[in-house]
């Protein structure tokens, strides 16, 4: 954050804002500069960009497009429709504001809001709710206690005796609340959810508070490495330059950067486990967005905790992660081939893993794997397959009950507390279909 520098004009107001521009200039500092936002970057450049272009007179030009690219990094072109980045953050920065003004700065007689619906903040007096008188200026010219030809009575002072509360009307507010936690019990009652070794998981990656980025596979990526027969690393696929080198053709059409800036697929396997993600009990507590693999950026996920479906060959974002995985799930694009490489076998266990097929059984290999975030406190859960089955054995094998509570109880996992881990799974498939996956190995992953 650069230290912010008053403007020349900084003694007047600014049309519809409340205060001078320094006074409102200070605030800002001292927000940007708190304990509450401290530990969130990303929100303290939201919340500077806004204001910023707010005290300069350049509040029309607030709008998600403009916040997305100079705050989110997103490309020119990006489109806003598809990428909720801006409007997710916007929530979560009218939430930071409140705590703010509520817990670290209550006497603030000057507050920030974002009004819903919009991107603008607004510089305005602390309301009476909050503790501090609010000064509603009256238009010149008109009479003391009347506003729009409407009597406005003047509030007196406490010495001339103001009207108290009645008892009942304190009855009546006590009474609404306990309404109100049993209404919250009944919510949170462990009736809803699921208490055993899954919820464990669950729970730690869909943490109240904390926004949970999903990120499917990119077929179109898959379909370019296949005609190209070359592996694109996750640096490469973030710039672009993979897309200059080749142009491969499907028929006469050359499949070139606009064809695939155009073309965003993923598999329908994908999206039904993010919807399956999504209807659990424990998701409906957290912010939850789905995101494109190649608009997706390594800020998004420095606050955030990140669920990635797919291999590293459909989903490079796994590379992220490879050094805390003993399990390297890869794909060779020249034989068609995907294995599972073990970098550091333990007694009993095979250094690498192959996809075979034998009487028509496709035998496939999937990881699920639990992994420190990128950053922070946070939680990755990865989805990987060494194809479509492998990555659905494991999808499948968190909810199936029985499998993974005994797999549980060996990690030493409790109904509260799950530790980083990494199971390898193997399937057999006929036509696509896999049947029940087996595990037929794990290791633990130290912090």
């Amino acid at each position: 954050m650069h230290e912010l520098k008053s403007k020349p004009n900084q003694g007047l107001s600014t049309p519809g804002e409340e205060g001078p521009v320094d006074e409102r200039m200070e605030l800002l500092q001292r927000v940007l500069s708190s304990r509450t936002f401290a530990k969130s970057a990303r929100l303290t450049r939201f919340l500077e960009f806004i204001c910023l272009r707010t005290l300069e007179g350049k509040a029309r030009e607030i709008n998600e497009q403009q916040i997305g690219i100079h705050v989110f990094s997103r490309s020119p072109a990006y489109s806003a429709s598809d990428d909720s980045i801006v409007r997710t953050q916007a929530r979560l920065l009218r939430l930071r504001l409140e705590e703010y003004f509520e817990h670290e700065c209550p006497s603030s007689p000057l507050v920030i809001s974002i009004p819903k619906g919009g991107y603008v903040p607004v510089f305005e007096p602390r309301s009476e709710a909050s503790g501090a008188a609010v000064h509603v200026p009256r238009p010149s010219g008109q009479a003391a206690g009347a506003e729009g030809g409407v009597a406005v009575p003047e509030l007196e002072p406490a010495a001339a005796g103001i009207k108290r509360t009645p008892v009942w009307m304190y009855a009546a507010i006590a009474t609404w609340a306990l309404i109100l936690l049993g209404l919250l019990a009944v919510y949170f009652s462990p009736r809803g959810r699921n208490e055993g070794p899954s919820h464990a998981l669950w729970s730690t990656i869909f943490s109240p508070g904390r926004t949970v980025v999903i990120v499917p596979s990119d077929d179109a990526l898959v379909l370019y490495q296949e005609l190209t027969q070359t592996p694109i690393p996750l640096d490469e696929y973030l710039s672009g330059n993979y897309l200059q080198k080749f142009s491969p053709h499907i028929g006469a059409e050359a499949l070139t950067s606009d064809w695939f800036a155009r073309h965003q697929y993923t598999s329908s396997a994908d999206l039904n486990l993010a919807l399956r993600l999504g209807r659990l009990p424990e998701a409906a507590r957290a912010n939850i967005e789905a995101r494109n693999a190649r608009v997706l950026r390594l800020d998004d996920l420095k606050s955030c905790n990140v669920i990635l479906i797919g291999g590293i060959g459909a989903n490079p974002w796994v590379g992220l992660f490879s050094q805390h995985l003993q399990f390297d799930v890869n794909y060779n694009w020249k034989t068609s081939e995907g294995y599972v490489l073990n970098k550091h076998p333990a007694k009993g266990e095979a250094a690498i893993y192959r996809d075979s097929v034998t009487d028509g059984f496709r035998r496939s290999y999937g990881v699920l794997a639990l992994l420190p975030g990128i950053a922070d406190d946070g939680r990755a859960l990865l989805f990987e397959g060494t194809g479509m089955a492998g990555t659905e054995s494991a999808a499948d094998f968190p909810f199936n009950s029985s499998s993974f509570e005994a797999f549980a109880k060996q990690i030493g996992a409790t109904t509260d507390t799950m530790p980083n881990f990494e199971a390898l799974l193997e399937t057999t498939s006929v036509g696509g279909n896999a049947p029940e996956a087996r595990l037929i190995a794990y290791h633990l992953i130290k912090p």
